[in-house]
């Protein structure tokens, strides 16, 4: 059988990788850091599972991959605009908080021992050249991001807790959150646009949230990332298979774009074991959620005026449930608002591919 190479040891390309080599294919998985996850620093993300019906971990299990990194299930967060507070319940977990770094119990880890197991050479330290890759699975790879994230980790002895500031002193056109799950907290900003104000909105951000929520904090560490889209995702490139943001895939609206990521991972693994083609299974795969994003985007921007009432009064109305659930689907509403969706984001984010 022939040799499988991918470039790239983040969530798209293990998953991948895991995927080959349990099927019988060798391959050889190239990551031109140290180690799995060594591009974050012990950040506190979502895995989401709102937008389906179907647990994100149901989900990773059918498609043979180990839930065995620590997860803790939110059914419950605050969103907050830094003077209204909603709570806004749920029926089942509504995402994962998750590890992302180089320690034992992180998600970027456990993928890493599933790939060893299951056979997959791992080459650390060392970059493929994208021209000789059959999959290329290497994270964002434009210059310019469209958000950024700032903030800081931390131990705690508080309790499970989930806000997201709305707030555009605190993250323009983004959001803030603080998260603490399991004694280890999280609170970040993140821009989508004017980054050279990230350190002044992480500022305001802290304000704001530890005002309200004052959570003790002990062995605060700096983090960050930023991350990309785009609005027609290249799936291939010369002969190689892209996968994840390499591709431009993620959500538009909040940067929930870990569990699309491991999804096509997935579909690219088993689009070669098929013989199928890739870019048009993942064209049908994930259309509706990218041009769903777009237009979740026009939406949030153009609602955000008055402390982003307009989303929050949403949120109540309708329920934080069955409005996520649905405005992830692609729906009516959101195929008639595309095409002005789309004219407003190539005004607005220039740089950006829709």
């Amino acid at each position: 059988m022939s040799l499988i190479r991918i470039a790239g040891a983040g969530p798209s390309g293990l998953a991948a990788a895991i995927t080959l080599a349990r099927a019988g294919r060798p391959v050889e998985l190239f990551e031109r850091r140290e180690d799995c996850g060594a591009r974050f620093g012990g950040d506190l993300q979502g895995l989401e599972s709102f937008s389906s019906d179907r647990s994100v971990l149901d989900e990773l299990r059918d498609a043979g991959l180990e839930a065995d990194f620590a997860h803790r299930g939110f059914t419950r967060g605050f969103q907050f605009n830094g003077n209204r507070a909603d709570l806004h319940e749920f029926s089942q977990p509504a995402f994962y908080v998750v590890r992302r770094g180089t320690m034992a119990d992180s998600i970027d880890q456990s993928l890493k021992r599933q790939a060893l197991a299951a056979g997959v050479t791992l080459r650390f330290g060392e970059s493929l050249d994208p021209a000789a890759a059959d999959i290329i699975a290497t994270g964002p790879r434009q210059r310019r991001p469209y958000a950024v994230c700032r903030g800081f980790v931390f131990k705690t002895d508080a309790p499970d807790l989930a806000v997201a500031l709305l707030n555009d002193a605190a993250g323009l056109k983004g959001y803030s959150y603080l998260l603490v799950s399991n004694g280890e907290g999280c609170l970040c900003t993140s821009l989508w646009s004017s980054f050279r104000r990230v350190h002044q909105c992480l500022a305001e951000a802290r304000r704001l949230l530890l005002e309200r929520w004052p959570v003790r904090r002990e062995e605060e560490r700096p983090v960050g990332g930023w991350v990309h889209f785009s609005g027609r995702p290249h799936w291939r490139e010369g002969g190689a298979l892209v996968v994840g943001e390499a591709a431009g895939l993620q959500d538009f609206l909040w940067a929930f774009g870990l569990r699309a990521a491991l999804r096509s991972g997935v579909l690219a693994a088993n689009s070669i074991l098929a013989g199928d083609d890739f870019a048009r299974a993942a064209a049908a795969q994930f259309e509706g959620f990218i041009k769903g994003g777009v237009v979740n985007r026009f939406l949030w921007e153009v609602g955000r005026h008055g402390r982003y009432r307009a989303p929050m009064a949403a949120l109540r109305w309708r329920g934080a449930e069955r409005l996520l659930r649905d405005f992830y689907r692609y729906n009516r509403l959101q195929q008639f608002l595309y095409p002005l969706a789309r004219g407003y984001v190539r005004v607005m984010h220039p740089h950006l591919t829709v």
